[in-house]
């Protein structure tokens, strides 16, 4: 705790800390505090973020031992296919702390940014409180329980009971920071930026800042909000003169202009920051830093969305929070890695199904130019696993006011969502709810509009909503938000027809399609882009996700135990891309690339989540001569198929042909290559290689350098490759891994349907899946230089080398 011991010093008026590191963990059956385990149980040390449920046995949830204990003796909940057949349950963590002596006098918090879930949290044996839901942040005060001359003993349980529709996680799998405070200081999330008006190159920016007086004393003020530009120079400045009486709060509002604006938007991200100090008598009590962006949103029921007065169409996508092999564990780079490649494939709108995501990815999203709904529930009273629908009453309130107070300063965040398919969209009270949540939101960020999801049946949506099937929604529903969102609308009905029908009969809805499904994804693009006024779609889903598993199969059987994840995704939970990512790319922007895939043979029909089985190779076990189909796709006006130099034709992948193209193939080993072409001239190739046997292994880290914090990461690519580089996919072989220096070992994993039975994600080993497996080291607080060796068996082993400080 380097920052903490100069807490006292005017340069460090706050102090914000990761207290991530230090803990330990244990699992145990349900118990209160005075029944927690005791200090001869076995405890392991462990470092957040945290999944335990990633860390455990994958089982059937038809089995009932587990190693030598029961499951009844851990008090574990099993997991069934909507949540990966990973194991919950309740599990405890406690970490020994000392703060300095000049901590006190100070206002100390703790802030969770995700605990899953009914956590509860104790500090030297009082109980600071619990917070249910396990997707929204929470905060304590420790300042009443603190001790100064010896360590103090911090303890969370957490108990996970998987009732949820997708894989969720266990434990605390998100950042816990420790903030240091003055007593007089602006509270966590006090701050509130928007920028009202762009006139010209100026630009209105308006705060609203709270000040919280936690001393004996009354006390008078003042308070400096700066502007930094992108690069960081101070752009404007205003301050303020305040008298709070002890024990209260006060909210000082604020206004200035910046000229020479530069505006954030999805293809130019730029960030401002507000830098908010509280000074008394020329000595700075606190200092808080909001970043935000400066830009302007229309929604329009005629033209749709434009951004800083440019039409801008939401190619986006749904995701669920998971991070494929590490769980549910948010990393920092794990969630910005995440958007990088979302961006690569030109999405540029993500809807977080169907809980608010961490900190991170937020971050990530306004750092790269990602729009965003942000949502809060799948569930209102009435339920559908019944995680939340028991609580709703008693929590609603609590958690969308974590989500808005968090989020709103985030210039990604486009809209709020207040649910998900809620099956109180077709009850009588569903109306009243709908307007109870909107309203709320309005209450804390009137300047983003709300919206919900809904999967409508096709049913008259002019009349009221029956009680019972959550498919029947009435107008009456809808119009208590801003922006409607439909789930699967053009998939309801014949294509082309449903939203221009609903714009003749409700000219003044806004509209755009929360959830599609892949298999008529070509077919619902065209028909949004027929109309101005339809924001956009959201296909489901833009990552492979943990849990609902099966659900984009593309072989039978594929929804049942071993197999573990849905497999929709146009990345696999490696990140690794998919052929489909590469065709979404090109209807989306028509860009003058190409891609060739090979279909797969034996094949029942596709799920309609899922894509045909594609393989982008030309290494194949096959005899000579046998005929595959070989699809070409492409923004360009033609395409032309080649094999080892000999044309096979060239066909035209303009709209009419789909963006593609189909070639009957005899197999023969070698290159494969298609080549675009516009106006006539080649401008876009892709090829494909026979690759012979493998020989070595190759292995890349995305990162040379990661942060000596205990919690930074690093992501390294293993390839089988044959003695030209070239990966070959049919290889499947074991490989282990070995590290040296400053780093463990966060997952190892591949994007196989099967759940790795026999390889833990927290081992090092694993089977290799398509000629590749991916690694992820973390780091640990010293710094210094990590190698990574991957051998196996038969194979010239691979070096790489991370360094960490």
């Amino acid at each position: 705790m380097a920052g903490l011991a100069a807490a006292g010093d005017a340069a460090q008026s706050r102090i914000e800390e990761q207290f991530n590191l230090g803990w330990s963990f244990i699992r145990a059956s349900k118990s209160t505090l005075l029944q927690a385990p005791d200090a001869k149980a076995a405890w392991q040390p462990v470092s957040i973020p945290h999944d335990y449920s990633i860390e455990s046995k994958f089982v059937d949830a038809n089995e009932k031992p587990l190693g030598e204990l029961s499951v009844e003796a851990l008090g574990l909940h099993l997991g069934q296919r909507s949540t990966g057949y990973l194991p919950g349950g309740p599990a405890w963590y406690k970490k020994a702390f000392k703060l300095p002596e000049n901590c006190a006098g100070k206002r100390v918090y703790l802030l969770f940014d995700g605990v899953y879930m009914q956590s509860e949290v104790y500090l030297n044996g009082h109980k600071l409180g619990g917070h249910y839901y396990g997707y929204t942040a929470f905060q304590y005060d420790l300042t009443p329980y603190l001790s100064f001359d010896k360590p103090n003993e911090l303890v969370v349980r957490t108990d996970n009971e998987l009732k949820s529709r997708w894989y969720s996680g266990s434990g605390i799998y998100r950042d816990v920071t420790l903030v240091v405070t003055d007593p007089v200081h602006i509270p966590i999330w006090g701050t509130y930026v928007t920028t009202p008006s762009v006139n010209g190159q100026n630009a209105l920016v308006e705060m609203e800042t709270q000040i919280r007086n936690q001393s004996a004393k009354a006390q008078t003020v003042r308070l400096v909000s700066r502007i930094l530009d992108p690069s960081n120079t101070e752009v404007s400045r205003v301050e303020s003169d305040s008298s709070l009486e002890p024990g209260a709060e006060k909210t000082v509002k604020q206004n200035v202009t910046v000229g020479n604006a530069r505006l954030w938007s999805p293809e130019a991200p730029q960030l401002y920051r507000v830098v908010s100090e509280v000074i008394r008598d020329g000595k700075q009590l606190d200092e808080y830093v909001t970043p935000f962006g400066i830009r302007t949103l229309k929604f329009d029921p005629d033209e749709g969305l434009t951004v800083n007065g440019q039409p801008t169409r939401l190619k986006g996508v749904c995701i669920h929070h998971d991070n494929g092999i590490l769980g549910s564990e948010a990393y920092a780079w794990s969630e910005e890695r995440k958007v990088i490649q979302l961006k690569e494939m030109g999405c540029n709108a993500i809807r977080f199904s169907h809980n608010p995501p961490s900190k991170h990815m937020l971050d990530a999203c306004d750092k790269h130019g990602m729009l965003v709904i942000d949502e809060a529930f799948d569930e209102w009273r009435q339920g559908k696993a019944k995680g939340y629908s028991p609580v709703f009453d008693t929590y609603w309130k609590e958690d969308m006011t974590s989500m808005l107070l968090r989020d709103r300063n985030h210039p990604s965040v486009i809209m709020w969502s207040i649910g998900n398919e809620v099956p109180d969209q077709g009850s009588e009270a569903g109306p009243a709810i709908a307007n109870m949540l909107s309203s709320y939101v309005k209450s804390l960020d009137p300047t983003r509009p709300t919206t919900v999801a809904v999967q409508p049946s096709g049913k008259a949506w002019g009349q009221r909503g029956k009680k019972g099937p959550q498919e029947f929604v009435s107008e009456e529903f809808f119009s208590q938000v801003d922006v409607c969102g439909y789930n699967y609308q053009n998939s309801s009905q014949k294509i082309g027809g449903d939203f221009k029908k609903n714009h003749q009969e409700f000219p003044k809805r806004i509209m755009y399609q929360s959830e599609s499904m892949n298999a008529i994804f070509f077919s619902d693009w065209e028909n949004i882009l027929s109309t101005k006024y339809v924001l956009g779609d959201f296909v489901w889903t833009g990552v492979d996700y943990l849990g609902e598993v099966g659900c984009g199969k593309d072989l039978p059987g594929q929804e049942k135990f071993p197999s573990y994840f849905a497999m929709c995704g146009d990345l696999d939970i490696c990140l690794f891309r998919k052929p489909r990512s590469f065709y979404r790319q090109i209807i989306w922007n028509r860009e003058a690339i190409v891609h060739a895939t090979v279909r797969r043979e034996n094949q029942d029909k596709v799920n309609n989540w899922g894509a045909p089985l594609t393989s982008s190779s030309w290494t194949f076990d096959a005899a000579p001569g046998k005929t595959l189909a070989v699809d070409v796709y492409s923004g360009c006006e033609e395409a032309e198929l080649f094999l080892n130099g000999k044309s096979l034709g060239r066909k035209p992948t303009g709209t009419a042909t789909r963006l593609m193209a189909t070639w009957d193939v005899p197999y023969e080993k070698g290159e494969l290559k298609a080549v675009g072409y516009v106006k006539g001239k080649a401008v876009a190739e892709h090829s494909l290689k026979t690759a012979a046997a493998v020989q070595q292994i190759s292995l890349k880290a995305d990162r040379p350098v990661i942060a000596a914090n205990g919690c930074d990461v690093a992501y390294l690519t293993v390839e089988l490759v044959d003695p030209q580089g070239v990966r070959n996919p049919n290889a499947e072989v074991e490989i282990t891994v070995e590290l040296t220096g400053p780093a463990t070992i966060a997952g190892i994993g591949t994007g196989r349907p099967e759940a790795p039975l026999a390889y833990p994600f927290h081992g090092n080993k694993s089977m290799t899946f398509q000629g590749r497996a991916l690694l992820v080291i973390r780091s640990t607080n010293a710094p210094g230089s990590v190698g990574v060796k991957v051998t196996s068996l038969g194979l010239k082993a691979a070096e790489a080398t991370v360094l960490v400080q």
